[in-house]
């Protein structure tokens, strides 16, 4: 290890919100300035530590993608602020914000409590807030007076400050409470995966994937190697002709397709149909963490469907002025293209157009509820220019279905001239029966 990554080691091990300074650390680690001076560049760049105008160089959490709790703790993260006191509020939920642009007396009237109060260098309007049962962030980096402090942590309101102006720490606030919303509303591979499942090693024996059989009643294993690390898949069809002295690397199919714990679970159920696999190994970063099965996926998103924060699917916000009607083989749609629809030149949108050819057809298709459909390929033979709120037939016939693919034929007619014709194929899986 260089002198470089164990200053880094060291930083990161440092709690969060401790100063840090090229001298203090040349004397810590008994280095020279220059290297620490190096060694917190490169944190900075790591986003480990960061540097707060009057304040200094903190070290600091790593910010997490998405988040689940719009925390005090996450909005620091956000904000790349620290905290000055009042560290038993870290973990309450931010409720709402605003900014103390005004009097103390006008400013008060509209704090409840639990609300973060956005203030500059005015000690009176931040101890004000603080006794009104508002969490404080200090813009423009600025430090407090130490009476203020301790009131915070008396009261146990987070007191924070930050490099960024108003504006800015409004800004970042908003975007962080538009991604809490949307994590609410997404399910993640983590969400439902099943973690620290069995595998087996390359250096394992098919005898040993049978007795693994017995045990568990499983016939897909991911083999990792000594570090843990995802190296291939396992199932019945390799062992089926194998001898049991047979090494599992020698048989087990590598590089198999994988998912992360931060991959969406609408996104693995498509990798599962274009692949055609039951199951998909789960890793953070290379390292095997979990597994996920296509039942587990099809139940997660049907319960998902169900709950009360989903808007409406795509097909029931497009469809919905249009009266549907089933014909042989398929299934047509009578009604007037909206006009969120219509592009910059007043005509209907080609892609709005391809949109609407592409749903029906898909509805064509799961209209039975047997089959769930994920798009392999689209072509378009032509598509002609249509005004706003003209009626429209979009017709969607099944010309071809077998167990895993089937073809459509798509036209769309206006005043008996057919203005657009597509041909679209799909992969197909069997719905999973809900009990």
């Amino acid at each position: 290890m260089t002198k470089n990554e164990m200053v880094l080691e060291y930083i990161k091990k440092l709690p969060e919100g401790t100063k840090i300074s090229v001298r203090g650390l040349a004397q810590a680690l008994k280095i020279s300035e220059g290297t620490a001076y190096k060694a917190i560049k490169d944190a900075e760049k790591l986003m480990l530590v960061t540097t707060i105008p009057r304040v200094g160089t903190i070290r600091r959490k790593q910010k997490e993608p998405m988040f689940d709790r719009l925390t005090y703790e996450v909005i620091t993260n956000v904000v790349e602020g620290v905290v000055l006191g009042g560290h038993g509020g870290m973990q309450m939920e931010l409720k709402k914000f605003l900014i103390g642009a005004m009097t103390i007396e006008e400013m008060v009237k509209y704090i409840t409590p639990g609300d973060l109060v956005i203030i500059g260098n005015r000690e009176d309007a931040q101890e004000a807030a603080l006794k009104a049962g508002a969490a404080v962030m200090i813009t423009g980096g600025f430090d407090t007076l130490p009476h203020i402090k301790e009131l915070a942590d008396r009261l146990s309101l987070p007191l924070i400050s930050t490099s960024y102006d108003t504006f800015t720490v409004a800004t970042l606030i908003n975007k962080a409470i538009n991604e809490s919303m949307t994590r609410k509303r997404i399910l993640y591979v983590s969400d439902v995966m099943t973690p620290n499942p069995v595998y087996m090693t390359p250096n394992q024996t098919v005898k040993d994937w049978k007795k693994l059989y017995a045990e568990t009643k499983h016939t897909r294993f991911p083999v990792v190697d000594s570090k843990g690390i995802l190296v291939g898949m396992v199932t019945s069809r390799d062992v089926a002709t194998a001898y049991e002295d047979d090494k599992i690397g020698d048989i087990m199919t590598p590089n198999p397709v994988f998912v992360t714990d931060t991959t969406t679970l609408s996104y693995a159920a498509h990798l599962m149909i274009w692949w055609n696999v039951e199951i998909l190994p789960v890793t953070r970063g290379k390292e095997l963490i979990g597994l996920i099965s296509r039942e587990d996926v099809i139940k997660a998103l049907h319960y998902m469907s169900k709950q009360p924060q989903i808007s409406e699917a795509i097909q029931d916000t497009i469809f919905k002025d249009f009266e549907m009607e089933k014909i042989d083989n398929g299934i047509k749609f009578k009604g007037k293209v909206p006009s969120t629809m219509i592009n910059q030149f007043g005509t209907v949108s080609s892609s709005a157009l391809m949109m609407l050819m592409c749903e029906t057809g898909i509805f064509a298709i799961t209209q039975n509820k047997r089959y769930d459909a994920v798009l392999d390929n689209f072509s378009v033979y032509f598509i002609k220019p249509m005004k706003m709120e003209d009626v429209i037939e979009i017709s969607a016939r099944v010309i071809e279905m077998s167990n895993n693919f089937s073809k459509v034929e798509i036209g769309i007619i206006h005043e008996k001239e057919e203005i657009a014709k597509a041909l679209m194929s799909v992969r197909l899986f069997k719905r999973i029966k809900m009990v």
